[in-house]
């Protein structure tokens, strides 16, 4: 490109644009120069670069940097990228409070009690966890697991969220995983705590939504099978409280009885794990309690328990009195 001298008029302009707009969206106001002849004569000129950041937003990120959200800080500051913002931030020695979801989610779920409520706070008392921050300021998490045929309790938990999180998938596993400090902190209230498996706490469950409840242990931690003899099953391990607990329901409540029996030894939470078992027509007492129509629950274990249902089963009688003390 020939060089061709400055005017009056396009140094007035660049005077004007330099200093508050981007390299990039001033070439098409100098047709005849391009960015790099911009560049030279504006340092020619000291004119303050649209790089360095100007009072006014420097004012703004200390004001709105702490607690507003991506799309308020990139609305506030329309000319810089996100990754400019943060990079001002960390400049100026300002923290972001970082213990809010960056995706939606209806962190007041576990305020309110409701069927389904208490079914996943069976599941997560079963089979989810919740996570300390790994930095200092960052929330808590609270994660689901399950093998990928289930994954269908996961899309149904992440709707009653109202959750954008997404659903991760590795190998033969699904994981679902949200960082709330408000949903952790109310599980705590709850009852649900670091490492449960070692400290097991039973959530004190309106007697109303009881079912549901432990519809979510069984649906975490239990099973629903037809044996060998084609009688249907109910067998739920766990930890030794958590066992006494559902025993003695189903034996108060349901008039069922199952002996408590040491499973295993789990090297994960060096305890051992315990078992309740049902067959036959204790095991449809139970699934009729648990599995009516149109209830929150996995899909494989609400379609067996149907199939357990409908086997027809000879009753005998029996003058046999259970104890709990037996």
């Amino acid at each position: 490109m020939k060089y061709t001298r400055w005017t009056v008029e396009e140094i007035d302009l660049l005077k004007s644009l330099y200093p508050t707009n981007r390299i990039k969206d001033l070439v098409s106001k100098f047709p005849n120069r391009n960015a790099d002849t911009l560049v030279v004569k504006a340092l020619s000129l000291m004119l303050p670069s649209a790089k360095l950041w100007q009072p006014e937003e420097n004012r703004i990120l200390k004001s709105f940097f702490l607690n507003s959200s991506k799309e308020e800080l990139m609305n506030l500051l329309p000319r810089r990228s996100w990754s400019g913002i943060i990079a001002q931030g960390e400049r100026l020695g300002l923290n972001r409070k970082t213990d809010k979801p960056r995706l939606k989610v209806n962190e007041n779920y576990f305020k309110y009690w409701s069927p389904n409520m208490a079914y996943i706070l069976g599941f997560i008392l079963a089979d989810g966890c919740i996570i300390k921050g790994t930095y200092l300021g960052y929330s808590d998490s609270l994660k689901f697991g399950v093998q990928k045929s289930d994954i269908d309790i996961l899309e149904k938990i992440k709707k009653e969220f109202s959750s954008e999180h997404k659903i991760s998938l590795f190998k033969n596993a699904a994981y679902f995983s949200i960082s709330s400090q408000i949903l952790v902190d109310d599980l705590k209230k709850l009852g649900i705590s670091y490492r449960k498996s070692l400290n097991e706490i039973l959530p004190k469950v309106p007697s109303k939504y009881m079912a549901d409840f432990i519809r979510g242990i069984v649906d975490g931690d239990g099973g629903v099978a037809i044996d060998r003899t084609g009688h249907p099953v109910v067998m739920v391990c766990g930890g030794e409280k958590t066992m006494m607990f559902l025993r003695n329901y189903f034996f108060y409540n349901l008039q069922v009885y199952s002996k408590i029996g040491k499973r295993t030894y789990s090297v994960a939470i060096k305890k051992f794990l315990y078992e309740i078992r049902y067959k036959s027509t204790s095991a449809q007492k139970i699934l009729t309690y648990l599995y009516d129509k149109d209830c929150l629950s996995l899909d494989r274990k609400y379609k067996l328990a149907n199939r357990c249902l409908e086997i027809s089963i000879k009753s005998r009688n029996s003058n046999k009195q259970w104890s709990l003390y037996e």
